[in-house]
């Protein structure tokens, strides 16, 4: 049997705890290598997603598992939507 290379994305909040639940329901089946990637909210500011995750993970795996990342924290929202 191959072995399928998964990028593993948690991000940050609640999707280390959903790729934690997901790792469990993975683990009986054989086959799988993960690799790390980095995502979530302080990698997005610094814009450092493309090169850290996308070019080095996302090109060397075979599919990828995604998690949650935080939103824009509410101080920095633009308020375009609002009457001023």
């Amino acid at each position: 049997m191959s072995k399928y290379r998964i990028a593993w994305l948690p991000g940050d909040g609640v999707g280390v705890d959903v790729m934690n639940a997901t790792k469990i329901v993975l683990e009986s089946k054989a086959g799988r290598e993960y690799v790390h990637g980095d995502i979530g909210w302080e990698f997005w500011c610094r814009k450092a997603i493309r090169s850290r995750t996308h070019d080095h993970v996302l090109k060397e795996t075979d599919c990828a598992l995604f998690g949650a990342i935080t939103s824009k924290p509410k101080e920095k929202r633009r308020r375009s939507w609002r009457r001023r």
